[in-house]
């Protein structure tokens, strides 16, 4: 029984006393999906139970979100290794069709978006509870559901695209084109901003600029340059072009921190439904961060060379060693601090992002002299000198805003391994990988072979 269905019952116990018992309920899983649905939607207090659901189960329970991305993207670009033979699939690039990660990398996140859908045919528009508050939550499902779409866009490539809980209806579609979840995507998050409005409950919770800094990436990687622009504008500070007066550039040491005022959106895993407390520490801490001396997620030559090339670049703070060994150390928890002060958060947006989206941006649109501009707002916060506009080309500055990027976003949630397929540089960059078995058809994951089984609608990627 999923914990969404867990909180669906607790509902059904407090509100259905007429039934058996709620130890009998919880016996065992409902037959269908609807019956929980027709009754949990039916009271305030069950709408507000599944809209804390969509939280807990997408960052307590969804492996893809509180691990998979972070891990296994690094490991399938230039920057990590496993120190033995686990993973070897990601970091030597030989993933096939019958990976168990790549199926439940597959329907973790369609069961995200499924529950996304449920939330909102039952949600939105309803009598139950007043208009703005289940704006916010039908925003949260709509926010929850593009996220899933995102990452499936970006691992699988073309997708089917599930906007209903219709079984009998979508359980034969077809893949559609990647135009086609991005357009969702967008449709999505635009609706999701409107109905939030002016409604922030923190930095842990959705909201509208955290959609604004969703939007201008998705608006990056769909080459819309003018609407990239346009919305990391709506995020990025007054005082440097942009109309938002909540965001700055924090410290190195205090990026990931909980009290950062760079993170646009972060997720607080406290509660995981793994070993310990997670309280004040994240996942990616807890894995990358070694308990001794030896290294398991190990850093290759390729971020580490690049950072400390300059010795005086502050992100080389974000990297340490053990035995000669270098791990990511961005998130420096491995359990509960002692201090408060020292909490930290998974970050998922953050404001460094909107200005290297905004430079590459300007760099496509020529404008020379704002893209570096941008690009030194990270190159000042990361303690190192100025690149100049003067002589700079467009392709030299598009090749300074991707090394900036590696260097900011190593080992974050998968960022380095997209930003090469967008940009064209992936081939070249793997093949100079010798740890790998590259081919460019393992740009994407395979579809699981089970879906394909299932589904005589669903092709598979070339190569596979």
């Amino acid at each position: 029984m999923t914990k969404y269905n867990k909180l669906l019952y607790a509902v059904l116990c407090a509100s259905a006393m007429t039934l058996s018992s709620c130890s009998d309920l919880l016996d065992v899983d409902p037959p269908t999906d609807s019956l929980s649905s027709d009754l949990v939607f039916t009271t305030t207090q069950g709408i507000e139970t599944a809209a804390t659901g969509l939280y807990t189960d997408n960052f307590l329970s969804n492996s893809v979100y509180y691990s998979y991305l972070a891990t296994f993207y690094s490991l399938l670009s230039d920057d990590m290794k496993y120190r033995t033979t686990t993973y070897s699939e990601f970091y030597t690039n030989t993933i096939n069709q019958q990976s168990s990660y790549v199926s439940s990398i597959w329907s973790r996140l369609y069961e995200s978006a499924r529950q996304s859908n449920d939330f909102i045919e039952n949600v939105d528009g309803t009598s139950i509870m007043d208009e703005a508050t289940a704006n916010v939550y039908v925003a949260d499902a709509l926010c929850f559901r593009a996220m899933a779409y995102f990452c499936l866009v970006n691992m699988y490539g073309d997708v089917p695209l599930v906007l209903s809980t219709d079984a009998t209806a979508t359980a034969s579609l077809p893949r559609v084109s990647r135009s086609e979840i991005y357009a969702q995507i967008e449709a999505d998050l635009l609706s999701a901003a409107e109905k939030f409005g002016d409604t922030d409950r923190g930095v842990m919770y959705f909201s509208a600029n955290a959609c604004y800094a969703f939007l201008a990436r998705v608006y990056t990687y769909t080459e819309q340059w003018d609407k990239a622009i346009e919305y990391a504008n709506k995020v990025l500070p007054v005082a440097d072009g942009g109309s938002c007066k909540k965001y700055q550039l924090e410290d190195i040491d205090n990026v990931f921190k909980t009290s950062s005022k760079e993170a646009i959106f972060s997720a607080n895993i406290e509660g995981y439904s793994g070993s310990g407390t997670y309280a004040g520490y994240t996942r990616e801490g807890n894995m990358f961060v070694p308990s001794g001396s030896t290294v398991n997620y190990q850093l290759t030559t390729s971020i580490t060379a690049l950072l400390q090339a300059d010795s005086n670049d502050l992100r080389n703070n974000w990297i340490s060693s053990a035995k000669g060994v270098y791990y990511a150390y961005k998130y420096k928890n491995r359990a509960t601090p002692s201090k408060t002060s020292d909490y930290e958060y998974q970050n998922w947006s953050r404001l460094a992002e909107m200005y290297l989206i905004r430079a590459e941006a300007q760099a496509h649109k020529n404008n020379i002299a704002s893209s570096v501009s941008d690009v030194n707002k990270i190159r000042q916060r990361a303690g190192i000198s100025d690149i100049e506009a003067d002589g700079m080309t467009q392709q030299n500055l598009l090749d300074v805003i991707l090394e900036e990027r590696h260097k900011e976003f190593f080992s974050e949630m998968g960022h380095r391994f997209f930003d090469l397929r967008r940009t064209g540089k992936l081939d070249e960059t793997m093949s100079k990988c010798d740890w790998k078995e590259w081919d460019s058809y393992k740009q994407w994951l395979p579809i699981p072979q089970t879906e394909i089984d299932n589904n005589r609608n669903l092709t598979q990627n070339d190569g596979f």
